[in-house]
């Protein structure tokens, strides 16, 4: 039998406030485009804890990770490379900031971040948003489910 393939395990959350959606915004190779705020999760980390994590570090926001939105996979072959050779899955969550705190640049920066915008919900159409997930973001947050993340085992 061949060895299980490598997996890189990451969390975003969409972060609202008021009908706003707070995005990172970056220039890089990819050109400008905006992320949601996250990461990589940490070996033996439940998702929720971190994406809390991830949250605090990237933005200095503390956030509740309220419910699972929706997950995003990418297989290289399947996109020829285009975002790397690792195999990666993205659990994106809803989550709420805990206080009133302006986010704020981590130290040290991220030298391709240049800053945050709370965009109202309406106007997430018209950002680039890596991965290219808008009409998936747009349909969780307007639903009002349950979370569709079992963790207990």
């Amino acid at each position: 039998m061949p060895p299980l393939p490598r997996i890189s395990v990451s969390v975003k959350a969409a972060v609202m406030r008021a009908d706003h959606v707070l995005l990172l915004s970056y220039d890089d190779a990819a050109g400008f485009h905006y992320n949601l705020p996250g990461g990589k999760a940490r070996e033996g980390e439940c998702l929720r804890d971190a994406v809390c994590r991830k949250v605090a570090e990237e933005t200095g926001l503390r956030v509740r990770a309220r419910r699972l939105l929706f997950v995003v996979e990418y297989v290289p072959e399947a996109w020829q490379g285009e975002f790397g050779d690792v195999q990666k899955v993205q659990f994106n969550f809803l989550a709420d900031p805990l206080d009133d705190a302006a986010p704020r640049m981590p130290d040290p920066p991220d030298p391709h971040h240049v800053g945050f915008e709370w965009v109202p919900v309406t106007a997430l159409a018209s950002k680039y948003l890596l991965p290219r997930v808008v009409p998936h973001l747009l349909d969780t947050l307007g639903q009002d489910c349950g979370d569709c993340l079992v963790d207990r085992w």
